[in-house]
């Protein structure tokens, strides 16, 4: 049902930017604003900072009498180039799915560091714990420069910073799987490698070969349930025995509802906030439960290496 949404969303994208009103108004704009170097010169600072081109400042001054025409018309508010039509706030293409990656993006910065106050550097997963953080922070800080300016470079980096996400979010399943068993040094290299590499070659025909919009879509839901999948079946087995991983089944079922914002659509609500952002809204207060999560997972992996070390 995602995917059909997907596909449905991408063939219906542009039926705002192909109405002959909105292309009248655009020709009119570039014919009189676009020719010579008067362009330049009426281009402010900030716009000229985010690479807004004049072509771009035609597009937005003509996309909202064409909104208010398909609203009068009782049509409907249509997308524009396959995006809702948003209110420019400083140069900022869409203000609150920035704001709500910054909020993820602190969120991180700030658990870490509780993490790093209340887990000892020789527990387990400590390492695990700040490669995790580091590529999350990585994931929500593109996240915030796609959301500021959408260009090609920076669709593609928040695309591949989701999917490192998701990605080492499977990796840290399965070697948190394999703790303490024998030869889970290997497997851990082995999936390590395995993901890594598969990640690597996922980034370059991205670049290189073709941004497949579609596959990407494939890949984030079979990955991310496969890691939903995961985790609860995990949970489901320990969580009677250790209570701390309720708080991480809380998680995943949260990272479950939450993703619900991804599969609504609708027109931004004051032309700032619209599913997307309400999405990243609803994941910023999460990463406080997953660390909480984690600092347990690790003192109770801790206390264990004492046993086992006891028992050598």
């Amino acid at each position: 049902m995602v995917v059909f949404l997907f596909v449905l969303k991408s063939v219906l994208a542009s039926t705002g930017d192909r109405s002959q009103m909105f292309y009248s108004c655009l020709q009119d704009c570039l014919a009189q604003n676009c020719s010579g170097s008067s362009q330049d010169s009426q281009s402010f600072l900030v716009l000229r900072a985010l690479h807004w081109t004049c072509s771009d400042e035609c597009k937005y001054f003509c996309m909202w009498p064409t909104v208010n025409w398909f609203v009068e018309a009782e049509i409907g508010v249509q997308q524009f180039y396959g995006k809702w039509p948003f209110i420019r706030v400083w140069g900022i293409q869409e203000p609150a799915a920035t704001l709500f990656s910054i909020l993820n993006l602190v969120g991180h910065v700030v658990m870490i560091r509780r993490f790093q106050k209340e887990v000892k550097p020789s527990a387990p997963f400590y390492l695990m714990t700040h490669y995790f953080c580091i590529i999350c922070c990585h994931a929500w800080l593109w996240s915030t420069i796609f959301h500021i300016r959408d260009v090609r470079f920076t669709e593609i980096m928040d695309y591949l910073g989701a999917f490192s996400m998701v990605l080492f979010s499977v990796y840290h399943f399965l070697v948190r799987m394999l703790a303490f068993q024998p030869r889970s040094s290997q497997y851990s290299l082995f999936f390590g490698m395995a993901i890594g590499f598969y990640f690597v070659y996922h980034s370059y025909t991205t670049f290189f070969v073709k941004m497949d919009y579609g596959y990407n879509m494939l890949i984030n839901i079979a990955f991310g349930a496969v890691n939903i999948l995961g985790w609860s079946i995990w949970c489901l087995k320990f969580y009677k025995r250790r209570p701390y991983v309720k708080q991480c089944a809380a998680f995943v079922a949260l990272v479950a509802f939450t993703t619900l914002f991804e599969v609504l659509d609708f027109p931004p609500l004051f032309w700032v906030l619209d599913a997307h952002a309400l999405w990243h809204l609803s994941t910023a207060p999460l990463a406080i439960l997953w660390y909480k999560f984690l600092i347990d997972d690790c003192h109770y992996m801790e206390g264990q290496k004492l046993n086992l070390e006891k028992l050598a």
